[in-house]
């Protein structure tokens, strides 16, 4: 059977995820790249305040993600204000 609009198709962690402004993407305005698992993502915000948002809580995600044995220190965002 085909799954529905609502099933869960594929999960992923955030271990070892990067992302940031996806600024040689020119077809659309306020893009995100995420790469994850071998795997990457173009996401699109509505606006600038939510791809600032989106990447905040991306990193923050990334940052607790692994085992506290094998963390690195947290990075900021990687984006000008």
């Amino acid at each position: 059977p085909n799954p529905s609009k609502c099933d869960l198709i594929r999960a992923y962690t955030l271990q070892n995820a990067e992302s940031g402004l996806g600024n040689d993407y020119i077809k659309r305005k306020n893009v995100i790249r995420v790469r994850l698992e071998g795997e990457q993502f173009l996401l699109q915000a509505p606006d600038v305040p939510s791809v600032v948002e989106w990447i905040e809580g991306l990193h923050a995600g990334t940052n607790i993600a692994l085992d506290l044995d094998h963390r690195t220190m947290p990075r900021g965002p990687m984006f000008p204000r």
